[in-house]
């Protein structure tokens, strides 16, 4: 499960680190991101390697209009929903942390919230799969899901599950080698993460600032 996670760089930044082009599209830093918003997607065809906005979320007639938000990479090939996208709509969502809440000990406590993040800091990229969403009015638009694996022994305390961080360097594999990305479906490195406790704000989706992601004392 991956339901909440950071932005907190600009398009220009973005574009800049994975060598991307297309239209410069209205987008402000975010420490808050929640299903529903429209966030930055990089994806690449035989023309070019673009970064757009898509709407984080699919609403597949399969689930009845229920928002799916990711899905889980390991099994997405054996997913008659999945497949058409894992074959040709790929796709990498800029990142700097993402969020999961580790269970309360106590009946009547809080979920602690959690921030992750690379040791080295700055940008990462998450696997995500889109799709064309068309709709009631004929309006046509990308809608996005992130990709999930089994979670390496940083995350694992807080939650079994975490995104699929694709490296600089296995970018273009991802974008354009179907057999390539199969392969890059694992677990992240343990050593390559670390982890804060942060404040219980995530928590309010109107909040979003960089003491979101401030570490606390838990």
């Amino acid at each position: 499960m991956c339901g909440r996670f950071a932005n907190s760089v600009t398009i220009p930044v973005m574009r800049a680190t994975f060598d991307s082009d297309g239209f410069e599209v209205p987008w402000s830093p975010s420490w808050n991101i929640t299903p529903t918003r429209r966030i930055p997607v990089l994806i690449q065809d035989q023309r070019s390697r673009r970064l757009g906005l898509m709407r984080w979320g699919w609403n597949p007639d399969a689930l009845g209009g229920r928002l799916l938000v990711n899905c889980r990479g390991e099994a997405a090939h054996a997913k008659r929903m999945f497949q058409p996208s894992l074959a040709t709509r790929r796709c990498l969502i800029p990142a700097t942390a993402f969020y999961e809440w580790r269970p309360a000990a106590q009946a009547k406590a809080k979920p602690t919230p959690f921030a992750f993040a690379p040791c080295a800091g700055g940008l990462f990229a998450i696997a995500g799969l889109w799709s064309l969403r068309i709709a009631a009015d004929g309006t046509r638009g990308g809608e996005v899901i992130l990709m999930t694996v089994p979670a390496n022994s940083v995350v694992a305390p807080v939650h079994e599950r975490m995104p699929l961080v694709i490296g600089r360097e296995q970018t273009g594999a991802w974008l354009t080698d179907p057999a390539a990305a199969q392969d890059l479906i694992t677990t992240p490195p343990a050593e390559a993460w670390r982890s804060w406790p942060i404040s219980q704000a995530i928590g309010d989706v109107r909040r979003d600032g960089p003491e979101i992601a401030a570490e606390v004392n838990e």
